[in-house]
This record gives C-alpha cells, structure tokens and sequence, in this order.
C-alpha cells in the first residue's frame, strides 16, 4: 500500500488559529459552507507535502490575518495497512521575511526540491476551479502545470528550470545593453551556451513525459465523457536538436525585443478533443473535463514513475458534474490510497459512499465531527450545515 496522511496541524495557516484534522486511508469528505476553509484544509495539506501553496506563489499569504508566522504539520504512515507502518512527521514554518523552514522527523530538509519530489513521504495531485486556467489560459499556465509535475519527480529537473528561468533572465538583460550600445554582441556567446544547457535539460525531461502523459490524458478523457479521440500536441520554439543553432539566429530579432525568443519557455501544448483545441474552441464544461482528464493522467503518471499512489486533493470538484460523473469519481476516489475532497453538500455522494468514507465537518476554522463508517447516514441526517 501507497504512503498515506494521518494527521495535519494548523497554526495560523489562512483562517485556522490551531486546528487538526485526523484523516483516513481512502475518501475523506470535507464539508461545510461557503467561505469556512475547506478550501483552505486542502492547500494546508499540499502545501505540508510540497512545501508550497499550489494557490499562491506569494506565501505571505498563507499566514493568518495579524499574525506573524504560519506553521503546519503532519503525520505520513509509510506503506502501512491504516493502522500500522512506519511513520514520517514533517512541519513547514514560515515567517514573512525569513526563509521557509522544512523538517524531516525534526532533521532540516536538504532543499525544498528535494522535499518536493517526496521528501514529506507523499505527492499530491490537486484540483481547484482555478485550474482551469490550464486549458483554458495562457501557455504558462500548461508549462507550469507541467514543469511542476516533473520538479515533483526529480530534484534537478526542478534546479534546471529555476537556473534556466535566471539565466533567460540575464540573458534578456545582455540583449537590451547590445540593443542600447552598452555591450558587443560577441558576449552573447557566453550566455547562448548557458541557456542551451539548461533548457536542453528541461526539453529532455519534458519529452520523456508528453509521450505518456498524452496517452493517459486520452484515456481519463474517455472514461469521462465518452469515446472522443483526445490528445496533448507539445508545440515547440526549437527542437532540441536544432535548439541552439534556432538560438542563434535569432539574434537580431532578440536584441531588437530584448528578450530571449527561443527555447522551453515559450513552449506551449495544445489540450485536444477530436483535434480541436480546447483552449481555443472548447466550452467551459469541456475545459473542465479537460482538466480534470490532465489531473488523473498526472496521477496515473506518478504513479507509473514511483509505484506510489499520491494523495488527492480535489476542491468543490462535484459541483458541476451531472449524476453520472459523480458517480464515476466518487468509486475513483474510494479506489484511491487517499482521497481528501470538498464539498458544500452531502448530497452529491450516494449513500453507500458516505458509509465508506470520512466526514470532516468545518466551520468558521475550525475542524469537528470526524467520523467514519456509518457516519455518513448521521451527516446526511444533520445536513451540510
């Protein structure tokens, strides 16, 4: 069996003061009103696995309104049967102004890469609406959906992009002192090899992907809305092959922008039905498949890659689903090492689902009435309020 989460602790993370929640092996069901925090629970918990919010980039964020630092905690058994197995504690503290701390059974961790592939004992695969926006937004949006995925799996593919983006970055300022008459265009050659070094890195760790993550998107995308051919098309500036001669004659052009207009980051794939492009001609609810297929082949990916089942973090995913697909993801999450899913009301999970899963109630921060098996009938009973 797959590592699971046992336990987590707030403080001061969002509108938690200090709280725990007691999770379970298979589906836990986070319920409560609007604006309560279960969408909080649920990036606290992915935020202890990966060391960052999945929301935010900015981690002052996270911490509670008037307080000064966040800190949150957890338990991991690993590959234990529930009851049973070895068990990881990990915490993550931060102060705005100081640097992130991250602990291993209370050792440092290396680095917050080496944290993020697995440190914490877990992957995460989350959904929130906003993640749409990874059909339906900008390619940065599908390159970070991807890139984060691999960093995920592997340290220095997480260190490639992070010196690749720094060296694009000084590069680009290179281009605009050739382009002002501060600098030759000789010294261009320095930082050509030094981009094409990197982004060769993250190229190769992206087509190794594509490949499989295509055929596992067109598989999650017929189970969820019927036999429609679909695909990922990975579209790109330069070949890695014929990546730094492209660099290279680019050079006028990109010292007259002054950016770097070749390379990993301006990549982009194209999210498919029946070759037409989701982002471009989709609806909102196609685009919501879509992403919710991208997030299952991203599972299946890990689970390919690591022989682990990560933990999944889905936000209010019921909402807009007709019965049918309800019931689809309701045996999918139960089938799942561990499942954490929110939701307003009860009522989009059958009976037997409830009787199956853990209920955790939430309101106003707080977190009450952890129950499972036959607790299902009691909550329905209580309603979602």
């Amino acid at each position: 069996m797959s590592a699971f989460i046992r336990a987590l602790r707030l403080v001061n993370f969002r509108n938690y003061a200090d709280a725990t929640a007691i999770l379970s092996p298979g589906l836990n069901i986070v319920v409560g009103d609007n604006a309560q925090g279960k969408t909080n629970l649920l990036e606290a918990i992915s935020f202890t696995a990966t060391g960052s919010s999945p929301r935010t980039p900015n981690d002052p964020e996270a911490v509670r309104w008037g307080q000064d630092f966040a800190r949150t905690e957890m338990r991991v058994v690993l590959d234990g049967d529930g009851s049973e197995g070895e068990e990881r504690k990990v915490a993550v503290g931060y102060a705005p102004g100081q640097k992130k701390r991250l602990s291993v059974d209370g050792a440092p961790a290396q680095s917050l890469a080496h944290y993020a592939a697995g440190g914490a004992g877990v992957r995460v695969v989350t959904f929130f609406p906003d993640d749409i926006r990874i059909v339906k937004g900008a390619p940065s949006d599908r390159r970070e959906f991807l890139d984060a995925l691999l960093s995920s799996l592997r340290p220095a593919y997480s260190r490639a992009i992070a010196e690749y983006a720094k060296a694009v970055g000084q590069r680009n300022q290179l281009l605009r002192r050739i382009r002002d008459g501060f600098s030759s265009e000789k010294t261009l050659a320095t930082w050509d090899r030094k981009v094409v070094q990197l982004g060769s890195e993250v190229l190769r760790g992206r087509e190794r992907a594509v490949g499989p993550l295509g055929e596992l998107f067109g598989e999650a995308v017929r189970t969820l809305y019927g036999p429609e051919k679909a695909a990922i098309a990975y579209s790109y500036s330069a070949t890695l092959e014929g990546y730094a001669e492209a660099l290279r004659e680019a050079h006028r052009a990109d010292t007259e922008r002054g950016n770097t207009s070749v390379g990993p980051h301006r990549d982009d794939f194209a999210v498919l039905f029946g070759g037409v492009s989701m982002t471009t001609y989709g609806s909102q609810g196609q685009q919501r498949l879509a992403t919710l297929a991208l997030k299952f082949a991203a599972r299946e990916y890990l689970r390919g890659e690591t022989g682990r089942d990560p933990v999944l973090l889905f936000d209010d995913v019921m909402s807009e689903l007709d019965e049918e697909r309800r019931g689809y993801l309701s045996g999918y999450f139960l089938q799942s090492t561990q499942a954490v899913i929110s939701t307003t009301n009860l009522e989009y999970f059958d009976e037997e689902v409830l009787e199956r899963a853990r209920v955790l109630r939430i309101s106003g921060g707080a977190i009450s009435d952890a129950t499972r098996g036959g607790a299902g009938r009691a909550a329905r009973e209580r309603g979602t309020a």
